[in-house]
């Protein structure tokens, strides 16, 4: 599949919950480019109903096409928008409009309308689709600026351009209104929405529960905080959290951004921020992780949020999951990504990642402190089972109904740490009988290869060099992930006279300094990385 452009910045949203129709006007035909400058009165009171999905399923390719088809005078469907008393809401075309906007604005994802709109938080694939965009169109067409510069003028070479720069003025694109109430608008955009380029289900889920906690975090989450801000009817204090709480999410699910094929083994917890992937791994990671009881509770289990608390508390069980996996905070196992959530090629595999988070989630719930020492004294051993038998995992998952696949790996980490604990070897078939898993063993191979190095040939290549010599924790052996997770310890006591010199510092898991070694930050026992 290929990269998408973010647009969503071109039109804001608004929420149709705070507007009435206004049924007493005579409404406008058609719109034209001169009705999408930012001065333009019209361009200035469009918005995207709040419920509507980032403009952000385009590719340069479709976007290049469009402003073709305009300049052409090509068919350019109708845009079908609903008349309110405070806003001009686009119920269908809002990626029409915002590729003319994005042409008009020299904004791809990239420009100043974005880094505004994203407080200047847009990720490198982002970056980089936009400069693809950007390059494609001005090769195929050119800058919205030097065609304008060029009408009227005569005796040019390029004829094309020319016709389009006299042109792209006089054309417009019709309009169709949708008469009525606020509740008619947005069953127009529902029937719209599942005809054509029809919804998918993780869009289709979050705009049906949009006012409920998970979908309010997902969205937050996945901007870092930036953007349309979803909780824009919370309370002051609580927009605050929300902003505060995506930004921190987003940093330790995220980031660093991923490469292919891999060049490091610091690879995101979440794998890429790809919209789609990042928000149905979100649905699921918030569900899972931001429950109160041992059963999680489906998105539309949750009520809707009119202040914003029950969202701000589910965000707030998240994090003190998600701090116990990989941060810096003295609790923090500092799992290594690439050997609990990718596979043997270094890709991110989504259930890996919710079967750790069930795992943990659990153990906070039942005060289980116990479970983390546990685990942590036969670490190494199950990180060892894990690197070994990256393929065999991944297979075994696949093979799995997806509904199976978070308790699957839950009970698979489980069974590891039990076995290991009571110091039997684990075989990979015993793993595959405890999941209930019939069949024989196999060794995965790579079919013929070609005489050209493959993405996933370079990527596995590295990831099974770099974990051999990567890291290790001195006081459990599991591999350490420096830039997520990591705690400086003396190794000679400063209490026994130990000093902060290079001889005498070790790096070590946070958990594994505070709690196995017995060391406590507040003694300043140990020093955390900021």
């Amino acid at each position: 599949m290929s990269k998408r452009v973010n647009l969503d910045a071109m039109i804001p949203r608004a929420d149709f919950a705070v507007t009435e129709a206004d049924t007493q006007q005579e409404r406008f035909t058609s719109i034209g480019l001169d009705n999408l400058s930012d001065k333009a009165p019209i361009f200035r009171t469009l918005r995207k109903p709040d419920f509507q999905r980032e403009s952000n399923h385009w590719s340069a390719g479709q976007i290049c096409d469009l402003i073709k088809s305009f300049l052409d005078d090509e068919l350019v469907p109708s845009l079908i928008l609903w008349d309110s008393t405070a806003y001009i809401f686009v119920i269908d075309g809002g990626h029409r409009l915002s590729a003319l906007k994005a042409w008009i604005a020299d904004d791809y994802g990239d420009g100043f309308i974005s880094q505004r709109f994203y407080n200047g938080v847009i990720s490198r694939d982002q970056k980089q689709i936009a400069k693809t965009a950007r390059n494609l169109v001005e090769r195929e067409i050119g800058r919205f600026s030097d065609l304008a510069a060029m009408v009227a003028e005569t005796g040019m070479k390029d004829t094309i351009k020319l016709q389009r720069a006299n042109r792209m003025f006089k054309r417009v694109i019709t309009l169709q209104w949708v008469v009525g109430s606020k509740e008619k608008a947005e069953s127009s955009f529902y029937k719209i929405n599942f005809q054509g380029t029809i919804l998918d289900d993780v869009e289709t889920t979050l705009i049906k529960n949009r006012k409920r906690p998970i979908a309010i975090a997902a969205r937050s989450i996945i901007r870092a905080g930036s953007g349309h801000k979803y909780g824009a009817d919370f309370k002051p204090d609580h927009q605050d959290k929300l902003k505060k709480l995506s930004a921190e999410l987003y940093g330790i699910l995220f980031e660093p951004e991923a490469d292919s094929p891999v060049r490091t083994l610091d690879v995101p917890l979440g794998g890429s921020v790809s919209p789609v992937n990042a928000l149905a791994l979100l649905i699921d990671f918030l569900a899972i992780t931001g429950r109160s009881s041992v059963a999680p509770k489906r998105i539309e289990e949750y009520n809707e949020d009119a202040d914003g608390a029950e969202t701000i508390t589910l965000m707030q069980r998240s994090l003190r999951v998600v701090r116990r996996m990989t941060t810096n905070n003295g609790g923090s196992l500092g799992l290594h990504p690439a050997v609990y959530y990718y596979g043997v090629q270094g890709k991110h595999n989504r259930y890996l990642l919710l079967g750790m988070g069930q795992l943990i989630t659990t153990a906070i719930l039942n005060n289980h402190d116990g479970f983390f020492k546990k685990f942590t004294a036969v670490r190494r051993k199950v990180e060892a089972f894990l690197i070994a038998n990256k393929s065999l995992v991944t297979l075994t998952l696949q093979n799995l109904h997806a509904n199976r696949r978070v308790a699957s790996v839950a009970d698979m980490f489980s069974f590891l740490i039990d076995e290991y604990t009571l110091g039997k070897e684990v075989t990979p078939q015993s793993m595959l009988e405890n999941l209930g898993v019939g069949g024989t063993v196999w060794e995965l191979s790579q079919a013929k290869a070609s005489k050209d190095f493959s993405e996933a040939a370079k990527s596995q290549t590295y990831v099974s060099k770099a974990i051999a010599t990567a890291l290790k924790c001195p006081q459990c052996g599991g591999l350490i992930s420096p830039i997520h997770s990591l705690s400086y310890d003396h190794d000679t006591p400063v209490k026994d006279g130990g000093v902060g010199s290079v001889d005498n510092c070790e790096l070590m898991h946070p958990y594994c300094n505070t709690a196995m070694k017995g060391g406590n930050p507040a003694s300043g026992k140990s020093e955390n990385a900021p």
